[in-house]
């Protein structure tokens, strides 16, 4: 049995693309928001830091006082008290004092530089600068971190750690996010067994479950395990249908055309339609693309490459589309080829590569590996794309190397 006729990856990226988003919001707490999506444009409604504070542990001064200090020829200011962190204070600097003020502490009226501790020395009522210092120097001033009014995040940004920071700085224990994409995935195969059995012969441990899974999972995407389905329609179907609730359906394995794959058949039984069955991609050409109940629905290849390649390209553009992501893309940094890589022309070809950095640069060596070698994918840094239009790459080529999220 033939392929229906293979798309190439632009022609399934516009299909995929054109798969309509409906996207739901809620709100959630700060702790729970690592990883999801913000569904609302974020405004500064307060400076940080609200004051101007110090920076280090040291003196405050008015930095004409201080002007050309030096080890040996020091200034000498009046000490004129302290002011500690967590404290408001009312001080106003006169010239020629300084006051002794604890890193993050209140700068006083009147104050332009602080010097750091080890630049003085305490001479009873007066202290000795050592160091000319700058206007502003060891100062965060009030809204030098963030200004009142400022566009913090923009909708659809996926929240970092270090957003959280920052959300965390202006008080926000709650926000807005797009609801979590709720994605089934399905094993698919009569040689497939769970992990914690032992094969016989002519059988294979489920490594497409745990490889896709985990990758969503990084997404933050809702993913529920519906179980391994036998090679006959009546099997798939009731999985499928076990699926019904989700907003998206993976079937890994059963999608080359053969005579015991029934993927694409149980799809349309169940009313659904086959967009695309076949990519002209090296590794993941099965991969079927299909509506099923308004959701979309993919049969990824059951080589372990072939399927991760497939939805990485593939699925996870997707995926992130009906989360609301808009910011960021792909992590990709270029190098220069330790070896040829070789291509068949007009084939779309992702080539497993690792990357090792020295004194010339960034350095790319291609891994070559069948689609069933699951081990290459764990040696690699990421992956090459040789374009349909070209039948491969040379030694000595500078190449664009995405990385696996």
């Amino acid at each position: 049995m033939e392929f229906l006729k293979a798309v190439t990856a632009q022609q399934a990226l516009e299909i995929i693309n054109a798969f309509p988003v409906s996207l739901h919001t809620e709100v959630i707490s700060l702790e729970e928001s690592l990883g999801r999506i913000v569904a609302e444009d974020i405004v500064a409604h307060e400076n940080i830091p609200p004051f101007s504070r110090s920076l280090v542990d040291g003196f405050v001064i008015k930095v004409k006082d201080a002007q050309g200090a030096k080890e040996t020829n020091p200034a000498l200011l009046y000490y004129k008290g302290e002011i500690r962190i967590g404290e408001e204070t009312k001080a106003v600097l006169d010239d020629g004092s300084c006051i002794y003020i604890s890193t993050g502490a209140m700068m006083p009226e009147g104050a332009d530089g602080v010097v750091m501790q080890e630049y003085t020395r305490r001479m009873g009522d007066a202290v000795e600068i050592t160091k000319t210092t700058h206007k502003g120097e060891n100062i965060c001033f009030t809204g030098e971190d963030i200004k009142l009014g400022s566009s913090v995040l923009a909708k659809g940004k996926r929240l970092t750690p270090f957003d959280l920071g920052m959300l965390a700085a202006l008080g926000m224990a709650d926000l807005w996010v797009y609801k979590k994409l709720k994605i089934a995935l399905i094993s698919s195969g009569d040689e497939i067994i769970a992990v914690d059995q032992q094969p016989e012969p002519g059988q294979i441990r489920d490594i497409n479950r745990y490889t896709v899974l985990n990758m969503l999972k990084k997404t933050c995407s809702d993913v529920s395990f519906i179980g391994i389905t036998r090679d006959n329609p009546e099997d798939i179907k009731e999985h499928l249908r076990g699926a019904h609730e989700s907003d998206m359906i993976l079937v890994s394995g059963g999608s080359s055309k053969g005579e015991r794959d029934y993927i694409t058949t149980s799809i349309e039984q169940l009313g659904g339609k086959i967009l695309f069955h076949g990519i002209n991609i090296k590794p993941g050409k099965p991969t079927i693309f299909a509506t099923l109940w308004g959701k979309p629905v993919f049969g990824l290849p059951g080589h372990p490459v072939s399927c991760i390649m497939a939805l990485t390209r593939f699925v996870m553009p997707l995926v992130k589309r009906l989360q609301g992501e808009t910011k960021g893309g792909e992590k990709r940094t270029t190098g220069t080829l330790t070896t040829n890589i070789p291509s068949s022309y007009g084939i779309e070809e992702y080539v497993r590569v690792t990357i090792v950095y020295d004194e010339e640069g960034c350095k790319v060596t291609p891994l070559f590996a069948k689609s069933s070698v699951i081990s290459s994918l764990s040696q690699a840094s990421g992956y090459v794309i040789v374009p349909g239009g070209r039948e491969g790459f040379e030694q000595g080529d500078e190449v664009e190397v995405y990385y696996f999220e």
